[in-house]
Order: C-alpha cells, then sequence, then structure tokens
C-alpha cells in the first residue's frame, strides 16, 4: 500500500517526551483514507518504527509510540501463553469462561513474574546469560530518561528455561532447595 504523505503535525520537538520522535504526518491512500503516520526512532535499539493510526492529532506522537509499544508488550505476553504455556483455545465457548480463562492465564502469568522475583531475591537466582542480552540490549544505545521507554516499565516474557523448569517441578512435586538448585544448574548452561 502506497501512502502519499499530505501534510504534517507540529509536534514539540524540543520535549524530552518526545525524543525519538522523527515526524507525525497525514498520510493517505489511493482509495481516499487519511490516516495519521508517526515515525518514531526507537534510542536504545536505533530501529525505526511507522505508526498508522485515527488518533486525534491532540495526542501527541510519543503517546502514539508508547501505546504501541505497550500494545506490543501485551502481544508478547500473549505469545508466552500461548507458546511457553500452551494455551492454544478457549476452555468453553460462554462469555463467562472465556472470562475465567483470560484471569486464570493473567494470575499464572503475575505468579511466575513474582517467583522469578522472589527466587532472585532470596536465593539470588537468576538467568545470567538473559540478564546480560537485555543488559546489552538496554545499554547499547542509552536513552535519556525522559523517553518513552523510561514511561511505563515493560512486561516481559519469562524465558523458556524458566516456564520448563516450574512446570517440572510442580509436576515432581520436589523439595524446594533441590528445585532451585536445579534452576541454578539450568540457568548455568549457555
Amino acid at each position: 500500500m502506497d501512502l502519499d504523505v499530505l501534510g504534517n503535525h507540529d509536534f514539540d520537538a524540543g520535549d524530552p517526551v518526545n525524543h525519538g520522535v522523527l515526524a507525525d504526518r497525514i498520510v493517505g491512500t489511493s482509495a481516499g483514507v487519511s490516516l495519521r503516520r508517526v515515525s518514531y526512532r526507537d534510542p536504545q535499539t536505533g530501529i525505526i518504527y511507522h505508526y498508522l493510526t485515527n488518533l486525534p492529532a491532540s495526542v501527541p506522537p510519543a503517546v502514539v509510540a508508547l501505546l504501541y509499544k505497550v500494545r506490543w508488550d501485551v502481544e508478547k505476553v500473549f505469545d508466552e501463553f500461548k507458546n511457553k504455556l500452551v494455551e492454544t483455545k478457549a476452555w468453553a465457548s460462554s462469555a463467562t469462561a472465556k472470562t475465567v480463562q483470560a484471569r486464570l492465564l493473567c494470575l499464572t502469568h503475575n505468579l511466575m513474574a513474582l517467583m522469578e522475583q522472589t527466587i532472585e531475591k532470596r536465593s539470588g537466582i537468576r538467568n545470567e546469560a538473559e540478564f546480560k542480552r537485555r543488559e546489552q540490549r538496554r545499554t547499547a544505545q542509552p536513552a535519556p530518561a525522559t523517553s518513552v521507554d523510561m514511561l511505563v516499565g515493560r512486561l516481559t516474557q519469562r524465558t523458556v528455561k524458566f516456564v520448563r523448569w516450574l512446570k517440572n517441578h510442580l509436576d515432581l512435586e520436589r523439595d524446594w532447595d533441590d528445585a532451585t538448585a536445579r534452576l541454578a544448574q539450568i540457568y548455568s548452561r549457555l
């Protein structure tokens, strides 16, 4: 789909929140549909993203980028449910059953995050290889403290190693000390 630039929206490029916003344009299709396209360069990776939206110009372009970034994080959590927790279909067809399933999946996600944080805090066990990868991505191109990335904490996925360890721990009903020792072994492998 070819988009023609029809105009520009003015935005405050000097506002630190808009750091990374390259352009805020009105674009149109050959069918006469017009949309807003925000171009944003991620300060950490240097990757340029183009977001199409119908949000009005009163919504700052950095907020558009933030909304899409948060939406992507939510999609990654759904990917975790589907691929790591193998939740590929609804348990039932009623709205109540779907609501219960969604709430249980959210609870599962939050409990796994809490468990991973607690294990790290109490036992000092963490996936060093994954931590180093995240740290390298974060420090590759440091962003200013007021960039879009800093406004909202990222929803993160549990690693496959952690999810598999947790499933095995729950299935085998291991002693907690033995289970965390096993997790430390798993994390020590590269």
